[in-house]
Order: structure tokens, then C-alpha cells, then sequence
């Protein structure tokens, strides 16, 4: 079996979001591969309150599709 790189990350991608409640998948839309975005711009940007996205972050940092930086940075993870 022979995989494109491209291909893979995009399927890896897919499978992640299936897997995520609507809260979660507006959260997962606004993160960036390899670009950190604050806490409060994802707060800001998804019109959720900064409770809900705090959960929300963390529960997808525990199931390792999403890492915290310093600063409350948070980025998406390549599966």
C-alpha cells in the first residue's frame, strides 16, 4: 500500500472530526496545523463562552488531537 503524505493528514483529519460534538468540531475548525492560536481569539472567534472552550480544549489536549503551548497557545496535532 503506498500513501501520500497529503492524503494521510487528510484522512487522519477527517477521522478526528467524526469523532467531534459540534462545540468541539467549531473549536477544531479554527485551530491551524503548526500556527498557535490565545485562548482568548479562539474564544472571541467561535462565540462560545470562554468556560465552554476551556472544556473543550482540554478534553481534546486529554485525547491528544490538540497541544497547549506557553501563553495558552493551542495548536492541532498531526495524527
Amino acid at each position: 500500500m503506498f500513501a501520500v503524505p497529503g492524503q494521510v493528514i487528510k484522512q487522519g483529519a477527517a477521522l478526528v472530526e467524526e469523532s467531534l460534538g459540534p462545540l468541539e468540531r467549531r473549536l477544531y475548525g479554527l485551530l491551524i496545523l503548526y500556527e498557535a492560536r490565545h485562548v482568548d481569539d479562539l474564544v472571541e472567534n467561535s462565540s462560545l463562552t470562554s468556560s465552554d472552550v476551556l472544556a473543550a480544549l482540554f478534553d481534546r489536549e486529554l485525547r491528544g488531537v490538540i497541544r497547549q503551548l506557553p501563553g495558552k497557545q493551542f495548536l492541532k496535532v498531526l495524527l
